[in-house]
C-alpha cells in the first residue's frame, strides 16, 4: 500500500513587497544609485580581466580632447563608447543642452524647417552599426613604406578607428519633410565648432566646420542624424545633442554638434574639401579628388604588432577587416610576407558598414615569419600592397606585415 506523501512546504519568501514575494536574486536593497559603478570605482564585477585603455590628449583644464582606440586589444564588433576615438578640427565647443538645441533645414527646399530635439525624435528612428575611421588614421605608415620612418606600432599608439551602433533619424526623412526642390544636388551640414585651420591662408576668418554631402549619399537610408550611441544618449565629446552619421565614408563627413542643413544646387565650397581631405600630389594639383569612401582594409590583432616571439604549435591568428565600398567577402592570411595566402574564416555577423572579424589557425613551426592579412569586399576591391600616396597622407589602406620569430 502506498503511503500518501505530503506536498513539500514552500520556502518562506526572503522579502515581501505588499502581498507579493520578491525573490532573493532580484533584491537591490541598499544598491547605489549615484552612478558609482565598476567604471568609476574599484568595484569587482566578475573574473579579473585586463584593463583596456585608450590613449588620450587632455586640454589644459584636464578635460579629454582626443581619444585613440586600443583596437589591437578589442574582442568584439562594438567599441565601448569610452574607448571610441575622438578627433575634432577646431576646439571642442561648449555643450548645448538638448532642450536648447535646434536644427534649421533651408535652401533648396519647399518647406524650410526648424526642428527642436523632441520634434526630431518624433520621426521614426533607425539604428546603424558601422565602423568609423579617420581619414588620417595610420598616416605615419606612408613614411614607413617609403623607408623614411620606423614601423609604427598600432598596439602602442592606438588607432583612429572604432565601431559603434548609432541611433537616430534618417536624414532622408527630414529632407522629405522639408520637400526638396528639383534643383537640389548637395546638403551642406554645419556644426557649431568654429575656428581657423592651422594651414589656412593668413587672414582667414573663423568659420564653422562644414561638409557638403552629395544628395545621393544624403538620401541613403543609413545616413542618419544620430542622437544615441551604443544604447545611450549621445555624449558631448561625440557630437551631442545630434550629429550626422555617414557610414562607409571617412569620419570627417560625420559632422558633430549639428546645427544646420543647407540644401544647395551645387557642391559647396567647404574649406576642408579641397584644402585638406583630398587625393593629390600637391596643394596646387589641378586634378584633386575629394576623399569620401574608406578603402578596403584589414589588420592582424592577434598576435599583435609588438609580438616578437611565439612558441611553436597552433595559434589562432585573428583580426578585423572593413571597407567603405562594400561588405567584406574574403580575408586571406600570409605568414611568408605575401608569397602564399591562406583563406581565413569569416566570423558572423556580416553587416554592410561594420567591420568583420576573421580568424585562421596557424600550425607554426620554428622559424622566421612575416604575418599579414589581405581583404576583399563585395564590389571586388582587394586590399593593395602599396598605399595610394598623396601629399596629405590620407586614407592609408595598404597591407601591413610584421616579423615574428617562432621558437
Amino acid at each position: 500500500m502506498t503511503t500518501p506523501q505530503n506536498p513539500p512546504e514552500s520556502p518562506a519568501p526572503e522579502s515581501q513587497s505588499g502581498d507579493a514575494a520578491r525573490p532573493d536574486f532580484l533584491q537591490m536593497d541598499g544598491a547605489a544609485s549615484d552612478g558609482n559603478s565598476a567604471a568609476h570605482t574599484d568595484s569587482w564585477y566578475g573574473w579579473p580581466h585586463k584593463k583596456v585603455e585608450p590613449v588620450t590628449l587632455q586640454r589644459p583644464d584636464g578635460k579629454t580632447e582626443r581619444v585613440r582606440t586600443p583596437v589591437m586589444e578589442l574582442e568584439g564588433l562594438i567599441t565601448p563608447t569610452e574607448l571610441h576615438y575622438v578627433v575634432q578640427h577646431f576646439g571642442i565647443p561648449d555643450p548645448v543642452a538638448a532642450a536648447d538645441w535646434s536644427l534649421s533645414v533651408d535652401g533648396e527646399v519647399n518647406n524650410p524647417l526648424t526642428l527642436n530635439y523632441e520634434t526630431l525624435r518624433q520621426f521614426p528612428a533607425r539604428s546603424v552599426r558601422t565602423v568609423m575611421e579617420c581619414s588620417g588614421s595610420d598616416a605615419t605608415y606612408f613614411e614607413y613604406f617609403k623607408g623614411e620612418g620606423p614601423r609604427p606600432s598600432r598596439t602602442q599608439e592606438r588607432m583612429i578607428l572604432s565601431g559603434s551602433e548609432w541611433t537616430g533619424v534618417p536624414l532622408a526623412a527630414v529632407l522629405n519633410a522639408a520637400g526638396l526642390t528639383g534643383r537640389a544636388t548637395h546638403v551642406r551640414a554645419v556644426g557649431w565648432d568654429e575656428g581657423v585651420p592651422a594651414t589656412a591662408a593668413e587672414g582667414t576668418e573663423p568659420f564653422l566646420y562644414d561638409k557638403g554631402l552629395p544628395l545621393q549619399k544624403a538620401l541613403h537610408p543609413d545616413t542618419i542624424l544620430a542622437y544615441a550611441q551604443n544604447g545611450q544618449i549621445l555624449e558631448h565629446l561625440h557630437g551631442a545633442p545630434v550629429r550626422l552619421l555617414v557610414p562607409g565614408w571617412s569620419g570627417n563627413w560625420s559632422v558633430k554638434w549639428l546645427t544646420r542643413l543647407e540644401v544647395m544646387d551645387h557642391e559647396p565650397d567647404c574649406w576642408y574639401h579641397y584644402n585638406f581631405y583630398y587625393y593629390g600630389d600637391s596643394p596646387d594639383d589641378p586634378n584633386k579628388e575629394l576623399i569620401t569612401t574608406i578603402g578596403v582594409k584589414s589588420l592582424v590583432t592577434q598576435p599583435n604588432d609588438d609580438t616578437g616571439t611565439l612558441p611553436a604549435g597552433n595559434h589562432a591568428v585573428r583580426g578585423y577587416a572593413w571597407s567603405g565600398g562594400g561588405a567584406i567577402t574574403q580575408v586571406e592570411v600570409s605568414v611568408d610576407g605575401g608569397q602564399s595566402w591562406h583563406p581565413a574564416r569569416l566570423e558572423e555577423p556580416s553587416e554592410r558598414f561594420m567591420w568583420r572579424r576573421w580568424s585562421w589557425v596557424w600550425d607554426a613551426a620554428p622559424g622566421q615569419y612575416t604575418v599579414m592579412s589581405r581583404a576583399t569586399d563585395s564590389v571586388g576591391s582587394v586590399q593593395s600592397r602599396e598605399p595610394r600616396y598623396n601629399n596629405m597622407r590620407k586614407n592609408f589602406s595598404a597591407i601591413v606585415g610584421y616579423d615574428i620569430t617562432v621558437e
